[in-house]
């Protein structure tokens, strides 16, 4: 019902923006959208980021995510959090940052209408991502994801993010941990990390 690839073409990276201004300065107003007039939220690591997309019927853009990688340990989750105890056995070129993961709460009936049951316990995870089938497209994109990250030869992710979404990540056997203090990030979040091969430890006792 939805699919996942990476974005290459200018025209489609802009949709991904368009969406991003749609979330971020109009939906959750974490951004100001005087800043961005031509409706377009975009900043300084997106030129050498890898960019994912989620389409919905009719080539519908739901949801997004980023690959932000760094020769010289320059990520975004740098800029906003305090961060310790980081793995020593992995160059700058090993790591990324996953970053503007987001589905648009505009096309959410996409995927799956409001009056069905999510899978999910409520109080585990934030309403708007256990409503809709969104914990399944946030497992695919992440699947995605880690298919780029295994072709780069990537170890790890840092990710900053909301403590219920780090739980829903974790009912889908993608387990992140704190490496950090609570910061205010676009919305209180925590830094995180996740092995590469703890997932897929985790992915493949899953698949059993």
């Amino acid at each position: 019902m939805f699919s996942v690839h990476r974005v290459t073409k200018k025209s489609e990276i802009q949709r991904l923006f368009a969406l991003r201004y749609q979330v971020y300065c109009q939906e959750r107003m974490f951004l100001d959208a005087r800043d961005y007039p031509n409706g377009l939220e975009t900043d300084e690591y997106d030129a050498t980021a890898i960019h994912l997309g989620a389409y919905g019927p009719d080539d519908h853009l739901i949801g997004s995510l980023r690959m932000v990688r760094s020769t010289e340990m320059k990520f975004p989750i740098f800029d906003h959090c305090v961060v310790n105890d980081l793995p020593k056995d992995a160059t700058s070129l090993e790591f990324i940052e996953i970053s503007r993961l987001l589905i648009s709460k505009r096309k959410r009936t996409v995927i799956r209408t409001p009056d069905t049951k999510a899978p999910l316990h409520p109080e585990a995870v934030r309403k708007d991502f256990a409503d809709f089938g969104i914990s399944d497209l946030l497992g695919e994109l992440i699947r995605v994801l880690l298919v780029h990250s295994k072709q780069r030869g990537i170890k790890y992710w840092f990710a900053a993010m909301e403590p219920s979404l780090i739980r829903l990540l974790q009912l889908n056997h993608f387990n992140f941990h704190p490496i950090g203090p609570m910061a205010d990030y676009y919305g209180q979040v925590m830094p995180c990390i996740a092995s590469m091969v703890e997932i897929e430890k985790q992915m493949m006792t899953n698949n059993k």
